[in-house]
């Protein structure tokens, strides 16, 4: 086997793909779960379809667009984003920094004043450059935005203070504001909802987000589903499944979590494995309530920054797409950063008691079903140390023949699309590097 991959999410299906329109044949697609799709995953429970955790699609590269639409034969639904904070009792549209006129008063005229300042203090220089995100935030947003918005919101989304954290993942998740823009949403009310990375974004038309791993599934050779890879064997060359197995390879790709394999991984030195141990990652409880009634607002999701609520994000997937509930009915995902391990049914009676207290239950009897899917890993935390300490182990394991890739792979932030894109480039380079290439000299990206 040339090349065996570890893992059938969407970055592990996305590289079989790639090394597929260039070598067929030449590679093996190994899933320690029953199906493919890692967490893109769509569950169907009483008639209702929805996705494990939230996913939407955004594209930034006009090549993975191309491809993705090509396997979907055009059936993808465009959106127009709806998106809101919910704040102090209302609804603010987001960016929450250029709907300023949509906030109480006192609210207003403290990150009015707030940001004025701040940008003022930008143009006389008064400002070194950042060193982490707490201090942009403040630089650029100023006091009151920051305190009663990007601070607090990001806290209960990340589980650290901003001040540890790093400013390599902030572009294009935050959008930056101009000063044009907060003054013209006071003066005319004008909004900006178009700013940020997902103005616009697709979904699959039938099947969930799911029906994307399963796309991509239909053009491979066999995913090799329940296989487990449990040791890692440098010096060898080999991969040991949970159930004993054991095949040879002469390059590697993993999508499993860095941490993971460095732990399963022989040949890895000390103080690399010291590296790994000061990684850092926040885990997600997603509570998808199953309602026999229609949700009361058309919002896709709202973002709460408060502390009285669990959750960092409400989703609705019937709103994104209709096909994923029965007829009359509706969904509603509650996503909860970092839950205490063990409090999963204090947490479904408190979110359900904060939908009635928000309007979007009418009362307990319109739940048909809450399905709970706890993942613990959901976001590589960008703190001070990731990006030396990343580099680092990729180093080290690309000069062995292994090559970590994707969010939780290469340990970073980032989208469905990042994953695809980061798999048709990176492929052809694997190959190119590798001893012994069955690329020559004029490889190329394999085309959609």
């Amino acid at each position: 086997m040339q090349t065996v991959i570890l893992g059938a999410g969407i970055s592990g299906l996305s590289a079989a793909y790639a090394l597929e329109k260039v070598c067929p044949g030449s590679y093996g697609i190994y899933e320690q779960g029953g199906t493919v799709g890692g967490l893109c995953r769509t569950q169907q429970v009483d008639g209702f379809r929805f996705d494990t955790v939230s996913h939407v699609l955004h594209f930034r590269s006009q090549e993975t667009e191309q491809l993705v639409r090509g396997l979907f034969d055009e059936e993808l639904i465009r959106q127009e984003r709806s998106a809101w904070i919910y704040f102090q009792g209302r609804h603010v549209p987001y960016p929450f920094q250029t709907h300023l006129n949509a906030l109480p008063a006192s609210a207003q005229a403290a990150c009015v004043g707030g940001y004025v300042k701040a940008w003022i203090k930008r143009q006389l220089g008064g400002n070194g450059e950042p060193n982490n995100f707490g201090e942009w935030v403040d630089q650029y947003f100023g006091g009151g935005i920051a305190r009663l918005f990007m601070r607090p919101y990001n806290q209960k989304l990340w589980g650290v203070n901003p001040e540890q954290m790093s400013l390599d993942w902030i572009r294009p998740f935050v959008p930056r504001t101009e000063l044009g823009q907060v003054i013209s949403n006071l003066v005319s009310r004008q909004n900006h909802h178009q700013l940020g990375y997902n103005p616009w974004f697709f979904y699959p038309r039938q099947g969930g987000i799911q029906a994307l791993s399963e796309a991509f599934q239909k053009h491979l050779a066999e995913v090799r589903l329940e296989h487990e890879a449990v040791e890692i064997d440098l010096e060898r060359h080999t991969v040991r499944f949970q159930d004993g197995g054991l095949i040879g390879y002469e390059r590697l790709i993993s999508t499993m979590p860095l941490p993971t394999l460095i732990a399963r991984t022989r040949g890895i030195p000390e103080n690399l494995r010291q590296e790994a141990s000061g990684l850092r990652w926040t885990s997600l409880l997603n509570l998808t309530f199953c309602l026999r009634r229609p949700l009361p607002q058309p919002f896709h999701w709202v973002y709460f920054p408060e502390d009285e609520y669990p959750f960092f994000r409400l989703v609705f997937p019937s709103n994104i797409c209709a096909e994923l509930a029965p007829e009359g009915g509706g969904l509603i995902a509650a996503e909860i950063s970092n839950p205490e391990p063990g409090r999963e049914n204090e947490l479904e009676r408190r979110v359900a008691g904060c939908l009635e207290k928000l309007g979007w239950i009418s009362h307990p009897e319109d739940v048909v079903r809450v399905v709970l899917n706890h993942f613990p890993y959901a976001y590589p935390i960008h703190d001070l140390e990731r990006a030396h300490r990343v580099q680092r182990l990729l180093d080290f394991l690309e000069s062995r023949q292994v090559w970590s890739i994707g969010r939780f792979g290469a340990w970073r932030y980032s989208s469905i699309d990042d994953a695809i894109t980061e798999a048709l480039c990176g492929v052809p380079k694997i190959l190119e590097s590798a001893p012994g290439s069955i690329l020559g000299n004029d490889a190329t990206h394999p085309a959609p």
